[in-house]
């Protein structure tokens, strides 16, 4: 299994369109095989750019903090399944998601709701 994680500092970064990589983490056995880092350099807050290049690395599953509405379609609809609402070291994290395991707190963005976000060029940060 493959699973696509916004990375910061070997953690989770909680805000999914700002992460400038990702951890591609393959488990085997419901054990990390192997993990490396996937730069999505110049994709920030590009929905469709970001779904495309996970889908490509033939990702299953993405883990993650906060993240918008309009990324979670764009990942649903490339039949990627979004798990939002972790935290955490990338390895633990990926490892009891894959036991079952994983605590996640609901998460909304909240852009375009009663918050004001500023952001360049309108959209959510996360």
């Amino acid at each position: 299994m493959k699973i696509a994680m916004p990375a910061r500092n070997g953690q989770v970064n909680e805000h999914f369109g700002t992460t400038q990589e990702f951890a591609i983490v393959e488990l085997e056995n419901g054990k990390v095989k192997e993990t490396r880092i996937l730069s999505n350099e110049g994709l920030q807050h590009n929905h469709g750019g970001i779904a495309n290049m996970l889908k490509n690395e033939q990702i299953e599953v993405i883990i993650c903090g906060g993240i918008g509405g309009h990324m979670i379609t764009a990942l649903e609809q490339l039949g990627l399944k979004v798990v939002n609402g972790a935290a955490g070291p990338l390895e633990s994290v990926a490892e009891a998601y894959a036991a079952g395991t994983l605590v996640t707190r609901p998460v909304s963005c909240g852009c375009g709701g009663g918050h004001h976000h500023h952001h360049h060029g309108g959209g959510c940060a996360h």
